[in-house]
């Protein structure tokens, strides 16, 4: 699409298939190949310019990890930005399994907190050690709680230093294609039509953390939960009269990861018991009643109890004055971070951009912002996939629009979208061609147009390149290193007559 400019900056009627078709081009193509004329006008020569950007690592509000999609638990320390440590908070739910209580002679053999993970941040050679804490009230339901809400009152540890492997395996059964041998009426063996398995070790990524063993650890703790749990009055409330929230935290010295726990059904506290059933005079092997913590419940189930990380990075010069949220940072070897979690993201700010502003009988055809990654960025924390452009003020926070009498945060909406609205989000992609050829890239035409023309209100003196929608319910850890004196706002541009 072209974008004439004049003094009025007013903006010309195109068809949209004609835009649809110019921005199915990429950078690598001429740039000749990219006008299309306008009515009364005819385009002398296409050609791009690249716009410096000026590039800083801010620190942005804490992060909403609520309920979200992953928790967060361990400390990691690297050595650019600091250490950073995670906690997480749940409230606790009881089940609907078999109660001690229904089974005869019912004894306490072991109560174990049970995790799932799918992310490592650090070395999962070494095993974690944490902590187990009990909440002092449970999580409110009406407070909100994110990253940097430090003020949940915990008791006395109930565990310390509890000791888990991140090398487990487990034993599966898989079949393996062939089919069993049976005797037909002859007596002689035949296919028959069930799968023959085999037993294979497969990797096991749970932590267990043994809260109470018998004659290993004892756990004043346990032993009363057994207690009510053998008891047919046995209710929620009951258990919230004896926990009411657990907290996992990584034990005082431990530095070496930081787990992301996904959503499982194995994230619970298992207490195993062992009785005889009415009616039977044998033993039966240890089975669990389990108590539920938030992430073993599906994201989209409106009943899953609250929880929530505690995330906080004890930040390493130059980038400790990143705690004034007003401060940026421009590291002598010309980087820029963004970082999921913590909350670290880049500030933008285009520079030249008034020489458009002056030049008339100009047509912008394309935008593209191009954000190259550092080849040596991805050795602890892997990159995120995409990131999103959010309209931040002189003190490096995120301007407001209302919408719909909503206060919504601004954000760069996708191109040909309304800028004025939300919901449309401009998607940062990143392209990893290469080990060394990474990069991020989005088309903003629609966007620097109206940028140019003062159409988006207040206007925005740079813009914020987040790795999280900060509305979403991703959390991780995952980060990247830019090349900031790279990056560079390609405009594509036509003259006419």
């Amino acid at each position: 699409m072209n974008w004439p400019i004049s003094s009025a900056f007013r903006i010309a009627s195109v068809s949209l298939v004609s835009t649809a078709l110019l921005l199915a081009t990429t950078s690598c193509e001429d740039p000749n190949d990219l006008g299309v004329e306008l009515p009364g006008t005819s385009p002398i020569n296409t050609e791009y310019r690249d716009y410096p950007v000026e590039a800083a690592t801010i620190l942005q509000d804490s992060v909403e990890t609520l309920n979200a999609d992953r928790a967060l638990v361990g400390r990691v320390t690297d050595n650019v930005l600091g250490t950073t440590t995670a906690k997480v908070l749940y409230n606790l739910r009881t089940s609907p399994d078999s109660l001690p209580h229904q089974f005869t002679n019912a004894k306490l053999d072991s109560v174990v907190v049970v995790s799932a993970f799918d992310q490592v941040y650090g070395s999962s050679a070494q095993p974690v050690h944490f902590d187990l804490l009990p909440l002092a009230e449970p999580l409110n339901e009406k407070k909100t709680y994110n990253a940097g809400v430090a003020d949940v009152a915990l008791g006395s540890a109930i565990g310390t230093n509890l000791i888990s492997s991140l090398n487990r395996t487990k034993k599966e059964e898989r079949a393996n294609g062939l089919k069993k041998l049976i005797k037909n009426a002859d007596g002689n063996k035949v296919p028959g039509t069930v799968d023959s398995t085999t037993t294979v070790t497969v990797p096991d990524p749970t932590i267990r953390l043994v809260l109470h063993k018998d004659q290993v650890r004892n756990s004043e703790l346990a032993t009363r939960l057994f207690g009510a749990l053998n008891d047919a009055s046995f209710t929620q409330a009951k258990l919230d009269e004896i926990i009411k929230g657990l907290a996992i935290a990584p034990a005082a010295g431990y530095s070496s990861a930081v787990l992301g726990i996904n959503r499982s059904v194995d994230n619970r506290i298992f207490v195993y018991f062992h009785s005889t059933k009415t009616g039977r005079t044998q033993p039966y092997v240890p089975q669990p009643y389990t108590i539920r913590l938030g992430t073993s419940y599906a994201s989209s189930d409106p009943n899953a109890p609250r929880y929530y990380s505690q995330i906080s990075t004890a930040l390493k010069a130059p980038f400790d004055v990143l705690a004034n949220g007003t401060q940026s940072v421009r590291t002598t070897d010309n980087l820029a971070y963004m970082q999921e979690g913590v909350g670290l993201a880049a500030k933008l700010t285009f520079t030249g951009l008034d020489a458009l502003r002056d030049q008339s009988a100009l047509a912008i055809n394309r935008a593209e912002l191009i954000i190259p990654v550092k080849s040596s960025g991805g050795a602890l924390f892997p990159n995120p996939t995409q990131a999103f452009l959010y309209e931040l003020n002189a003190q490096n926070r995120v301007l407001l629009r209302t919408v719909n009498i909503s206060p919504v945060e601004r954000i760069v909406q996708a191109n040909l979208q309304n800028q004025l609205g939300q919901g449309n989000e401009a998607v940062v992609t990143l392209y990893n061609l290469s080990p060394t050829n990474k990069y991020y890239s989005v088309v903003i035409t629609t966007y620097l147009q109206a940028y140019l023309a003062n159409q988006l209100g207040e206007q925005a003196a740079s813009l914020m390149l987040s790795p999280v929608l900060r509305r979403s319910f991703g959390l991780s850890l995952n980060r990247s290193v830019l090349d900031a004196q790279k990056i560079k706002l390609r405009v594509y541009s036509s003259k006419l007559r």
